[in-house]
């Protein structure tokens, strides 16, 4: 098992998993709106590019939830789309080589839903010594309560639940970096900071 000592989130150290955001599975979200989950998680994904980190795309053809959504595909054009039937994303066999081949230690998840497509990985992956990240504004959950419940389990497994800004902005570390700019211009434009940030850095 890797040293468990908390440690703060790097491009460099991090690989992130985003499972399962199908329109199917989005329409069944009713703690976030889908809308708003996936702007979020495709701002999130055009952020990671610019910062070089590895990211995993996931997804469940069975059950008719329909493709990866449109725009995180095309945000990650060169990105696979693993289909697979195993829930838990760390005990499917490609999944798990991926992870263990990137030499990555802190695994960042976001996944709809909260309480299955993320939480079951996360916990798998803190058993493994990992530390790992629960992204709530990219996830969602059929109600308040069963996001509470899962989110309860999460935080008692030790993973840590976060926004995904917070996520970029532990990464990207430093706004003098030639990495802000793009990274602010890849959130919503509805925000003033990182709208006038991005164009301070064009």
């Amino acid at each position: 098992m890797m040293n468990t000592k908390p440690s703060r989130l790097t491009a460099e150290n991090s690989l992130v998993i985003l499972i399962d955001h199908q329109p199917g599975l989005l329409m069944n979200c009713k703690t976030i709106d889908p809308l708003t989950i996936k702007n979020n998680v495709v701002a999130f994904a055009n952020a990671l590019k610019v910062l070089n980190v590895p990211t995993i795309l996931t997804m469940q053809s069975l059950g008719g939830f329909g493709p990866i959504t449109k725009d995180l595909a095309e945000a990650l054009p060169d990105v696979e789309h693993i289909d697979r039937t195993i829930i838990d994303v760390w005990l499917d066999a490609r999944i798990r080589k991926m992870i263990e081949d990137s030499g990555k230690t802190h695994i960042i998840l976001g996944g709809i839903t909260l309480e299955v497509c993320a939480m079951f990985p996360a916990l798998s992956l803190r058993e493994e010594g990992y530390q790992v990240y629960a992204v709530m504004d990219i996830s969602g959950s059929q109600s308040v309560d069963i996001e509470r419940w899962a989110l309860a389990r999460l935080v008692q497994a030790g993973a840590i639940p976060v926004s995904f800004t917070a996520v970029l902005m532990e990464m990207l570390g430093d706004n003098s970096l030639p990495e802000a700019g793009p990274v602010y211009g890849a959130l919503s434009p509805s925000w003033g900071m990182p709208t006038f940030l991005s164009e301070y850095h064009q």
